[in-house]
């Protein structure tokens, strides 16, 4: 590899994370037309836990998802513990999503409890720097618990 692929693969990891950080940002702020605006046209997006198959559009799939968590969640929070760069476009960002939680769950938390799970997420860039496939995964075990005690 030459040195001026090793300086623009250098440039080009520090732009990816400086977007990262300012898409978790927004996350944080439940600003989702900030979020929206990082990602390229015709993003993809897949929270794995909903199934293998669940990737759709980030405009008008994800991110109706991202508008429901303030009304499901309004204190949630977004804290981005680390990044690391991947392979060419990729990097992976290790999160904490916390919040009260809305609803009594026996033997997991109290209503009004604050909560924190783990997520991973993978995020491919485009050129331009901007967001052209996002993955998500998380311990779905303290949301399933919410859910079952609704019913």
């Amino acid at each position: 590899m030459t040195l001026q692929e090793q300086n623009t693969m250098k440039t080009n990891a520090t732009d990816f994370t400086a977007a990262v950080h300012k898409f978790f940002a927004a996350y944080d702020a439940h600003d989702v037309d900030g979020m929206v605006s990082l990602c390229a046209d015709g993003a993809q997006g897949r929270y794995a836990p909903y199934g293998r198959e669940s990737v759709m559009p980030i405009r008008g799939g994800v991110d109706v998802i991202w508008r429901a968590f303030p009304r499901a969640v309004p204190d949630f929070r977004v804290k981005v513990i680390e990044t690391i760069v991947g392979d060419g476009n990729s990097i992976v960002v290790q999160a904490e999503m916390s919040g009260p939680i809305p609803a009594e769950v026996p033997a997991i938390a109290k209503k009004g409890q604050e909560v924190h799970i783990p997520h991973c997420y993978i995020l491919r860039f485009d050129a331009n720097g901007k967001i052209t496939r996002l993955d998500a995964y998380w311990d779905n075990t303290v949301l399933n618990s919410i859910q079952a005690s609704a019913v």
